[in-house]
């Protein structure tokens, strides 16, 4: 399950996961990559992409869909993404 709220400190969407989730995040944009996201930056602690909009992603599974406030869209935007987080979950 997803959980969508409207981010406090610019516009955008916050989507958390209710699993635990410790991504490599290299190979999570390999992933990512092959699904037509661009990305922009990976560091150890979070990953810049792009396709329709900035997004950033957290080891943790917790995603950012910048500039936007339609949740369904974010929502639709992060079950693509973690169709690559999969490999990852902490049980």
């Amino acid at each position: 399950m997803l959980i969508a709220k409207p981010c406090t400190s610019m516009k955008g969407i916050i989507v958390t996961p209710q699993e635990k989730y410790d991504a490599d995040l290299e190979e999570l944009c390999e992933c990512l990559a092959d699904k037509g996201y661009r990305i922009k930056r990976v560091t150890k602690f979070l990953a810049l992409i792009t396709k329709n909009y900035d997004i950033t992603v957290f080891p943790s599974g917790k995603i950012i869909v910048k500039d936007t406030s339609d949740r369904e869209e974010a929502l639709e935007i992060a079950r693509e993404i973690y169709g690559c987080f999969e490999s990852y979950r902490v049980m």
